[in-house]
């Protein structure tokens, strides 16, 4: 599932791709993508220009702008989406909406599963959209405070991980981040988050950063700047992740224990029993 790092390489992708450059073409299917409008929706940025690229937590925020001032775009990636560029004329499999730009290329949104969302914002109001409104900082946008997520984590019985993994206490971090965060901070996630020393908040707070700056990395190298992303869970991608999805492999931090699988909310967690304590 896209996570913060995920996004972040589609926003950069998006910049590159479009900054400045006119909207000649909008199609669209009819899809939950584009929950709860309809294609002709997406046509509000025809003719403008991209001139802003942000990104919330694992929300991609676009604006444009034409002579009839600005228009956002909203793109959250759900489990599956992405964000490609190909030739005019060359549809990709799983398209769901394709912006075509006056350079000669075209911006497709695929999504197999459908779990993305695709949202015109009216005047590029972001921060009126409730679910937007809603998400805690952003770690690489607001950074981490310590004091916050100390308070925060005091207050709460959840295991540490299940905690993580609501948007409110952090934007950006789910599953996988959630997992390799607090493998490199040595925390075990299924200790209460209020049972978490400030010293070991400081540490999981570093997890966190290192984890998404090494994430990114590893794209950059892999992707490189006009490739298309591949997820871990697609068949024949390498996961690099020290722990995620490595279950019966040695711990890579303390090369003597042996990665375990667990569920936690209903989600996988990997850690190592061994060092993470």
């Amino acid at each position: 599932m896209p996570e913060l790092p995920e996004v972040e390489f589609a926003r950069r992708c998006w910049e590159r791709w479009a900054n400045g450059r006119r909207v000649t073409g909008v199609t669209a299917t009819v899809s939950r993508v584009l929950r709860p409008a309809t294609p002709r929706a997406l046509q509000a940025v025809r003719g403008a220009r991209f001139v802003q690229f942000e990104r919330r937590g694992k929300n991609l925020l676009l604006t444009a702008r034409s002579g009839h001032g600005k228009v956002g775009l909203w793109s959250h990636l759900g489990m599956t989406g992405k964000w490609v560029r190909r030739p005019v004329g060359e549809l990709p499999r799983f398209a769901r909406a394709s912006f075509t730009l006056n350079d000669g290329q075209a911006l497709h949104y695929c999504d197999m599963r459908l779990f993305g969302r695709l949202q015109v914002v009216p005047q590029a109001r972001f921060a009126e959209v409730p679910e937007l409104a809603a998400l805690g900082p952003d770690p690489l946008v607001d950074g981490i405070d310590l004091r916050r997520l100390a308070d925060r984590l005091g207050s709460l019985r959840l295991p540490i991980k299940v905690a993580l993994l609501d948007q409110r206490l952090i934007a950006g971090v789910g599953n996988i981040q959630a997992s390799e965060a607090l493998h490199r901070a040595g925390i075990d996630p299924r200790r209460p988050a209020r049972s978490l020393s400030r010293a070991e908040v400081a540490r999981l707070a570093a997890g966190i950063r290192r984890s998404l700056a090494a994430t990114l990395a590893r794209f950059d190298r892999a992707v490189g700047p006009d490739g298309d992303i591949a997820y871990v869970e697609e068949p024949g991608t390498p996961n690099f992740f020290a722990v995620y999805d490595q279950a019966g492999a040695r711990c890579p931090r303390c090369r003597k224990g042996v990665v375990t699988r667990l569920v936690q909310a209903g989600r996988s967690t990997f850690f190592c029993p061994r060092c993470q304590h």
